[in-house]
């Protein structure tokens, strides 16, 4: 018995070090390690304002009331990034989310993925932030006005939020998967 594990052990240590060996020759993969680039993050733990909490309600329960709210009729856009752009562009372009957002921009990652960048003005966190951004995006969605080809992602990127359209989370600045 101890012979087996002492082959098992010996097969797997070759194999791991073949497997390190192939990663060290691959330049793509070396060259994405040495970049600095700006990952994505979620809000974190914790309790959210009760504003925040209901609205978060509201583009639930009722997605309509609340794009009434924010004054939204209609979205547009020739593609879904520039729906997402008109979307949030719409969305804060009342005077008192503009003191809390910036103009959005339209932004792309290393790897190509499409988003729309709002940077915030410091008036209330970006962990706030980022719950209104989300939960309008939301809202559209359930009142018909925002129909996306796949999942829209929310996410914090420094001091902004991002929105982008991705299938997982936290894949701003990372390589593509097959």
């Amino acid at each position: 018995m101890n012979n087996e594990n002492w082959i098992r052990h010996q097969i797997r240590k070759v194999l791991s070090e073949q497997r390190a060996g192939e990663e060290e020759n691959d330049p793509e993969e070396k060259s994405e390690e040495k970049k600095d680039l700006p990952k994505t993050s979620g809000p974190g733990r914790g309790r959210f304002k009760k504003e925040l909490k209901d609205m978060k309600a509201l583009a639930d329960d009722n997605p309509q009331q609340l794009m009434q709210n924010l004054g939204i009729s209609g979205v547009g856009g020739a593609d879904p990034q520039g729906a997402l752009n008109n979307l949030l562009q719409k969305a804060i372009s009342n005077s008192t989310m503009a003191q809390v957002y910036q103009k959005p921009k339209p932004k792309e990652d290393e790897y190509g993925r499409a988003g729309v960048e709002i940077p915030v003005t410091g008036e209330i966190s970006p962990r706030d932030a980022l719950i209104f951004i989300r939960e309008t995006v939301k809202g559209a969605k359930n009142a018909g006005m925002y129909q996306p080809d796949g999942p829209v992602q929310v996410e914090l990127l420094g001091n902004s939020i991002l929105a982008y359209l991705s299938a997982n989370t936290f894949e701003w600045n990372k390589k593509k998967r097959d």
